[in-house]
């Protein structure tokens, strides 16, 4: 009688359960509504078990053994795992299972938080609602686990109030120390024995060493006093050791797996089996049976081992059943025995041996749908300490945006320090954005392949104006690798250049603008106070002619070079050359130099003049080239405005190849629309070029009807390439629909030709929208063309005259 009360009692929370869920039970299978005679006969051995369990354990609390399902029927637990692979390779190890399963899934806390659940859902219920219970969750990674052949169990016991609540609000967040980690890597990198050494500072190693120490005892110092004050927070637990939790086990022998290790499946983290947070066990199961703990927990989960074949420490619930290591064994054997020529059945092996029944579960079923869309409502937020982590779908978010972390300078998340934030599928390829608001910088990782091959970009507000860091991966273009500019200077790093420059440093004077003049470009029109080039050792020359620094002093009108050294010299040679002013002579007097060889020749008055002209010219060129760095700058900020306008994110990388494909058509496309309609606009200014050996001046009244005149034919030649475009386009989508018609009753076609075909039927698609732009843009621009070439012929110098303002 008390059993029917408590199947009644456990009925009524499951139909509010059902009404939350949206579920039916006519949409589900037989087997959740209805125990079969086997089912029936384990649920009385266990009830059987219970009984005996309790009358010897009186201490200790009701196992969890058969729950209610959804539809209200008790079931055993181990039958309530499926395993079966969703066949995702994005699913293919325990780290992938466990974090799909802690994301997808919202936290539904125990009620009581001392007792084991009533009712036990099944995966795929779970998998629809997103909502789980500890038990619930760990049964769904379990059976994932399961069918990758790890050799897991789930586990009934008792943990830290931390980890039963999801509360992770006093632990480092693990981004952090992740990137913590990489930093100390790579600021710790031991010299190789056979490496280039660095040139030794004239430094003292005590003083080095006694600030190394002073620096660590005062990190030291403020990490003890955060550690003081997170545990001032910490608040005693009325309930330590009482909480009931359910986790997996994970056992070795499987899958490479080495030791024994815990994992929790509401944060997706792997844990020693002798953690403080594990405060005990009660009982573990599998698909095979379910095990009772007879060891004592009273230091946690230390001391318990997880031999499950030994009865001392482990009491099943079947006793005749077969056991997941027994059988492997069996399997095994079996294969030595193929091998001998043996042929044997599993029932020759067990002969008498309990087994359980087929899992009442339905296949558990997870989409590509569900790993994009991932957290319930298609965002989780995780808070730190001093952190908050907030992850989103990208099906969610328009702009791309899957993880954002944000760091505060307190523990009550007041006042923000930095801001993290990680894209995916962008169509400007920008994978990571940094704020950083005690600096008052931006920072920006692009992947390559992008617009001026731009890797990074950050800037940040000075007292006389924007300081912009850029790093670039063009090798094949002019090897730049890195642009430091602020309006006092600009720096230049270059790598693999033809000339050996790698690097250059130009100061600029007060008030400098960051775009350059459009019409001049000598140094001193720039207002470049100081040029600095650094080149690598140049092989083909001698070390005394292979220049190593060169100096522009542009108000002094002075070059100064220093050359290579030479073997075994500590000193370099070095020349300098003061350009003469305008209208004056190069002298002697002008040109200067030092050899450390003395035997070489210094040079004479007419190869000083032939090195000042060449000097010359590279000063030209030097100016032209920084010129061309600042243009760059102003260009790269346009195109970053006009991207995040235009942004688009795309669902799969399929997609972004093809966006790109789409754009290089479009491009291609443009560039034949600007070859032709010049090759139009020249076919009009034919009859133009009579005119221009004509003597005779022209009255208004003829400049006007010559220019109406071109502008008429200008407008023929314009509708003559709209009908072209026209047609274009029309001969693309008939060329679709006959390839359609064709799909519709396709040939026999191998693998290799319906991939082929299908890549013909993308790059026909990319054709028409390309053409549709093209079309629609030509469209647009014909007025402003109108325009332009009507503005063009008025400033002609056989028409000027009569169209001035």
């Amino acid at each position: 009688m008390a059993t029917s009360a408590v199947e009644e009692v456990a009925a009524v929370t499951v139909e509010e359960d059902l009404r939350n869920l949206h579920l039916s039970e006519e949409i589900l299978p037989e087997s959740y509504r209805i125990n079969s005679a086997k089912e029936k006969q384990l649920v009385e051995i266990a009830d059987n078990f219970q009984r005996q369990y309790l009358l010897l354990y009186p201490d200790r609390k009701p196992l969890l053994l058969c729950p209610v399902n959804e539809c209200g029927v008790r079931k055993f637990v181990s039958t309530t795992l499926r395993p079966t692979h969703p066949g995702l390779c994005e699913l293919h190890s325990w780290k992938d299972c466990s974090s799909f399963v802690a994301d997808f899934l919202a936290l539904q806390p125990l009620e009581p938080p001392t007792e084991v659940p009533s009712q036990l859902f099944s995966p795929t219920s779970v998998l629809r609602s997103q909502k789980a219970t500890c038990f619930e969750s760990s049964t769904l990674l379990c059976s994932l686990l399961l069918s990758l052949d790890y050799d897991a169990y789930c586990i009934s016991g008792y943990a830290s109030r931390e980890i039963c609540l999801l509360d992770q609000s006093l632990q480092q967040c693990p981004l952090l120390e992740t990137q913590a980690k990489s930093v100390e890597s790579q600021t710790s990198k031991q010299e190789t024995k056979y490496g280039v050494r660095c040139q030794k500072e004239l430094r003292s190693l005590f003083l080095l060493e006694q600030e190394r120490k002073q620096q660590e005892a005062k990190a030291a110092l403020l990490q003890e006093e955060e550690l003081q004050e997170v545990n001032s927070r910490r608040v005693a637990d009325p309930l330590r050791g009482l909480r009931v939790h359910c986790w997996v086990l994970v056992l070795s022998g499987k899958r490479r797996i080495q030791e024994n290790f815990f994992i929790d499946p509401l944060t997706g983290s792997s844990f020693p089996t002798n953690d403080d947070n594990f405060q005990g066990i009660e009982s573990v199961w599998n698909c095979f049976n379910c095990y009772v703990n007879k060891q004592e927990c009273s230091s946690g989960c230390r001391d318990v081992l997880f031999d499950l074949e030994d009865p001392r420490l482990w009491e099943p619930v079947f006793h005749d059943a077969i056991s997941q290591q027994q059988l492997s064994r069996a399997v095994q054997s079996k294969r030595e025995d193929q091998i001998l020529g043996r042929i044997t059945k599993l029932t020759e092996i067990f002969p008498t041996k309990f087994r359980l029944l087929r899992p009442w579960v339905s296949r558990i079923e997870v989409s590509k749908e569900d790993l994009q869309t991932r957290f319930p409502g298609g965002k989780k937020v995780t808070h730190y300490i001093k952190a908050k982590l907030e992850r989103l779908s990208p099906a969610v978010t328009k702009d791309g945006l899957v993880s954002r972390l944000t760091t505060y300078k307190d523990l009550d998340c007041t006042e923000v320090t930095a801001v993290k934030e990680w894209y995916q599928n962008r169509s400007d390829n920008l994978e990571e954005r940094h704020f950083n608001k005690l600096e008052n910088s931006t920072t920006e990782h692009f992947k390559p392949r992008r617009a001026f091959g731009l890797l990074f970009h950050k800037w940040k507000a000075v007292t006389s104006g924007t300081e912009r860091e850029m790093r670039f991966d063009r090798p094949e273009l002019d090897g730049l690798e890195q642009r430091v500019v602020s309006p006092q200077a600009m720096e230049e790093s270059f790598k693999d250049r033809d000339d050996f420059l790698y690097f250059r440093h130009v100061t600029f004077g007060q008030g400098v603008s960051s775009k350059p003049c459009p019409l001049k470009t000598g140094l001193e029109n720039l207002n470049v106070l100081k040029v600095v080039e650094r080149f690598h050792r140049n092989e083909s020359k001698p070390a005394n002619e292979d220049v190593a620094k060169r100096v522009f002093l542009v108000p002094e009108m002075q070059i100064d070079l220093t050359y290579h050294l030479m073997d075994h010299r500590n000193i370099p040679s070095t020349r300098s050359i003061t350009k003469p002013k305008e209208g004056q002579p190069f002298t002697n007097d002008m040109f200067s130099e030092f050899q450390v060889d003395r035997s070489q020749k210094p040079l004479g008055p007419l190869s000083g003049y032939r090195l000042a002209e060449e000097l010359k010219d590279e000063e030209e060129n030097v100016a032209v080239q920084i010129k061309a760095s600042l243009k760059e700058v102003e260009k790269i900020l346009d195109c970053r405005e006009e991207e995040e306008k235009d942004l688009r994110v795309f669902s799969s990388l399929l997609e972004q190849v093809l966006a790109v494909k789409q754009k290089w058509v479009e491009a291609c496309m443009l560039k034949e629309d600007h070859l032709m309609l010049r090759q139009k606009e020249m076919e009009v200014l034919v009859p133009l070029q009579k005119l221009v050996g004509c003597n005779d001046a022209l009255s208004a009244e003829e400049a006007n009807s010559y220019c109406m005149n071109f502008l008429d034919k200008y407008k023929e030649k314009l509708d003559e390439h709209t009908s072209f475009l026209e047609q274009n386009l029309e001969t693309l989508q008939m060329d679709q629909e006959d390839e359609s018609k064709d799909h519709h009753h396709p040939p026999a076609m191998s693998n290799e030709e319906a991939e082929l075909w299908c890549h013909l039927c993308w790059d026909k698609k990319i054709q028409i929208s390309a053409a549709q732009r093209r079309l629609e843009k030509h469209n647009k621009q014909m007025k402003d063309r109108c325009k332009a070439f009507l503005l063009n012929l008025q400033q002609n110098p056989l028409f000027a005259v009569h169209f001035v303002d």
